[in-house]
């Protein structure tokens, strides 16, 4: 039994859709969930393409620079 699931783009034509099914793939029967796709999606702008490759910060270097940051605050 194929326990991998199979995502797919398909086009509706004329109130049908076609799903083309790996040929190792040998269920009986399968569940499918249709969501339709927004096809005007705005692409990201540049900003929000920068914000989402940056890398994120752990929990322990956020506690670094607070405790560098405290540290500081007392030569003040």
């Amino acid at each position: 039994m194929n326990t991998n699931p199979v995502k797919q783009y398909a086009d509706v034509v004329n109130g049908a859709i076609h799903i083309n099914l790996p040929k190792n793939f040998h269920a009986k029967r399968v569940e499918l969930t249709i969501v339709a796709l927004d096809d005007e999606t705005p692409p990201l702008s540049a900003f929000q393409q920068f914000l989402l490759d940056s890398p994120e910060m752990t929990d322990d270097e956020y506690t670094m620079i607070e405790e560098k940051r405290r540290h500081l605050q007392q030569w003040k």
